[in-house]
């Protein structure tokens, strides 16, 4: 059968025919967050509710299809058809619509336990949990609650009759071929997904001969049952990698697993292509040779391998701090070399080194190079200097941006917590005594004294009363010196704006459930503002200890 033409949802459903997921397909993902833009759940809901009011038709994208005799194969539209499944589920729709996850059992089977539940029913096995172990339940679950939410009364048949889409019926041997130029220019995962589907055709390939139909049947099942016993692990590590602090922490972008996948196949030799493509370099490195069949399942059991690595990072507190400080800190084609360097190499060396150097502002090479030593003393006399300097916050303040974060990523790794990184990306310098509260006289041959405020601003000799002149330092230090610095993120920054140490202080601790301080997460932030009172002598001490911890830290003589 061949056929594309317009129709409505309720003639989409007249089929009767079961929708089948197939392997190659991604699990469901609508209602994941996408930073301010409304998630597709939301998105589609309100389209079709303005569709109601209105009285209007409603047309989604096409959805492309191989329709067999009992089964219409979803290549395009998978997500959509989930989505008004679990809608129409919702509204107790008792026509026949079999949605079908072979590879996915977990999923299958909850999706056929929602068959006859009512809306309380829905609403409470659907309650909102972080820790659900698969991906899809996960989405399904909220999906549903979304809908009940805004859609537990809608029109049914108006829903029917006016969502309408293209349907686009191909040929079966066609499939795979155009999911893969479908979904080529979009998101890496695609191309991790056709991945997945390649491997799980080789490692369930047919390769006995049945000399009965009770034998070819057995045979059959032997082979979903392999089929699905890889799809539901790699469906875990693929929810692993969906989950958005992960996706912070590697750095992984839109790519989400390919960071795995992209990383493995480079340990073996293969390249990515420019234009970010790999399936053909993947399969042609990896999945051909003499017995495709056991080549794929050797792969699988390596990524099973690398898959784990990055995991006992993420779980354990000091190696998810120390390696999330060098990917926090490299550029995004150092992040990767150093990925490639610690995730494939069976024994990395001096990670702790590698740590130590990354906050003087070396690149992988250098740090990694053997003939390199001269170089590193360079840079670490460079931030001593700059640290030394009373004029850090305008010169040199990446120098202070670097230690503050070493410092406060420090204080959680001793007490075996999770450093949030996401500081980096909205980090600030607070001084903890204000800077216009000091001035400096500058005089000219010839002139009268001019008085400039710790912020550069020209005030009168009136208005110095209530402010420190800087020579109480008596030449150790001052207000811009490290002595005199916090790490903050921006935007809390300048809500402490000229105030004093005490009203500061008063900021910091003060608990607003309305309003929190994102700040107090910084440990040696706190340790500064927890101090009785702050002043010259304060600056002048912390300074000199922070320079000291600093040798020692690199040694440094």
């Amino acid at each position: 059968m061949n056929e594309n033409a317009t129709i409505t949802l309720r003639q989409f459903l007249a089929k009767g025919k079961t929708f089948v997921i197939p392997n190659y397909q991604r699990g469901y993902v609508w209602g994941k967050s996408r930073g301010s833009e409304k998630d597709s759940v939301k998105y589609l809901l309100e389209s079709i509710e303005n569709s109601i009011v209105n009285n209007t038709e409603l047309f989604l994208q096409g959805v492309t299809v191989t329709e067999m005799d009992d089964s219409i194969i979803l290549i395009d539209g998978q997500q959509r058809t989930t989505f008004f499944y679990l809608l129409l589920t919702c509204l107790n729709y008792q026509n026949p619509f079999d949605l079908n996850y072979p590879i996915r059992k977990e999923s299958d089977t909850f999706l056929k336990s929602l068959k006859g539940l009512n809306q309380t029913e829905l609403r409470e096995i659907c309650k909102e949990n972080q820790e659900e172990e698969y991906q899809d339940i996960f989405y399904f679950k909220k999906t549903i609650r979304e809908i009940l939410d805004k859609a537990s009364s809608w029109n049914m048949n108006k829903i029917l009759d006016q969502v309408k889409f293209l349907y686009i019926d191909i040929a079966a041997e066609k499939a795979t071929l155009v999911f893969s130029m479908m979904n080529g220019s979009k998101a890496d995962m695609k191309t991790e997904e056709i991945i997945k589907a390649e491997m799980l055709r080789l490692v369930s390939s047919d390769k006995e001969t049945a000399n009965s139909q009770q034998e070819s049947e057995a045979i059959h099942w032997e082979q979903n049952l392999l089929r699905s016993k890889y799809a539901r692990e790699w469906d875990k590590w693929l929810y692993w990698w969906n989950r958005e602090e992960v996706t912070e922490f590697y750095h992984t972008g839109k790519s989400i697993m390919g960071l795995l996948v992209k990383t493995y196949l480079k340990s073996k030799g293969g390249s990515i292509p420019k234009e970010g493509r790999y399936f053909e370099q993947f399969r042609d490195k990896l999945l051909r040779g003499e017995n495709n069949e056991i080549l794929s399942k050797n792969v699988f059991y390596d990524l099973r391998h690398l898959q784990k690595k990055f995991e006992d990072v993420f779980n354990d507190s000091r190696l998810y701090n120390t390696i999330g400080a060098i990917l926090t800190l490299h550029n995004s084609e150092d992040r990767e070399r150093f990925v490639q360097w610690y995730f494939t190499t069976d024994d990395p060396k001096d990670l702790d080194r590698y740590y130590k150097l990354i906050f003087l502002g070396l690149t992988h090479t250098v740090i990694l190079a053997k003939d390199t030593e001269e170089q590193v003393e360079t840079a670490k006399e460079q931030m001593l200097q700059a640290i030394s300097s009373d004029n850090l916050y305008n010169e040199n303040s990446i120098y202070a941006f670097m230690q503050l974060l070493r410092r406060n990523i420090e204080e959680d790794t001793k007490l075996h917590r999770k450093f949030i990184f996401n500081i980096w990306q909205e980090k600030s310098l607070e001084h903890i005594y204000p800077k216009s509260k000091f001035y400096k006289v500058v005089k000219g041959t010839g002139e009268t004294p001019r008085y400039i405020r710790g912020d550069g601003n020209e005030i009168s000799e009136n208005e110095i009363s209530d402010l420190i002149n800087e020579s109480a330092f008596q030449g150790q230090g001052n207000e811009h010196c490290i002595g005199n610095l916090v790490l903050l993120y921006k935007n809390e920054n300048s809500g402490f704006g000229a105030k004093s140490f005490d009203d500061k202080k008063s900021i910091y601790f003060n608990v607003d459930v309305e309003k929190p301080f994102k700040s107090r997460h910084l440990l040696h932030t706190i340790s500064v503002f927890a101090n009785k009172e702050w002043g010259v002598k304060q600056i002048v001490e912390n300074k000199k200890q922070f320079i000291t911890e600093i040798k020692n830290y690199y040694g440094i003589q």
